[in-house]
């Protein structure tokens, strides 16, 4: 079974960023053996007698048992950190928020702020996850916060956000300087958060914003 899972582990394209070598795959599968039981990973489709495999499927992975497995790559892949600030920034350019043109530079700050307050296992539980339901909804409230502030310090959202309504060419310059005065950076963060959370940011934005724009718009 252990032999199994490492040669699937090698070969599948999901764990192809972390970069894992022959020696950490065997630790992963011996890991992944002990907390998630042969029984169970002869129902997802392992073989005990086989060595070459098909792909796992990872949609017939349960929460716990991505957990699983993420807590055994994050113990057994030498330098994990390093290999996530560049997993993490790579996913980032692959798919970056909307409106929020993200460089190499800005995803790897990113990326850097975040590994360094959610443990590896977590992350790689969480990245798991996005390639089994196509999206990061299993984002816990305080990993939200979490990336939400390293997007807020890694990029200007603010020039951003002031510079998208300045192009709509219906704001003068003094109204521009108004609600740069008037929006709080916990504004912006709330409004950011709420997008990385799934939730409506357009209507939280109007909702967080409608202050500002009617003391600068007041005539």
């Amino acid at each position: 079974m252990v032999a199994a899972i490492r040669t699937s582990i090698l070969q599948d394209e999901t764990f192809a960023g972390y970069e894992v070598s022959g020696p950490e795959a065997t630790c992963v599968a011996e890991a992944t053996v002990t907390g998630v039981g042969v029984e169970r990973l002869t129902e997802i489709g392992f073989d005990d007698d086989e060595e070459t495999v098909d792909e796992v499927d990872l949609r017939r992975l349960s929460d716990d048992e991505i957990d699983v497995v993420g807590s055994a790559m994050g113990t057994c892949i030498d330098d994990v950190d390093d290999v996530l600030v560049d997993t993490v920034a790579a996913s980032i350019l692959d798919d970056p928020e909307p409106a929020l043109p993200v460089d190499e530079a800005a995803a790897a700050c990113v990326a850097e702020a975040v590994v360094g307050e959610i443990p590896p296992s977590r992350l790689i539980a969480i990245g798991v996850r996005g390639d089994r339901t196509g999206d990061v909804g299993a984002l816990r409230p305080a990993e939200v916060d979490v990336f939400a502030t390293a997007y807020t310090d890694c990029i200007d959202v603010r020039r951003i956000l002031l510079e998208g309504i300045e192009s709509a060419g219906t704001t003068s310059d003094e109204v521009l300087a108004c609600l740069d005065r008037n929006i709080a950076d916990a504004d912006i963060e709330t409004i950011f958060r709420a997008g990385l959370a799934g939730e409506d940011s357009a209507a939280t934005a109007r909702l967080i914003l409608s202050p500002a724009v009617e003391t600068c718009t007041v005539r």
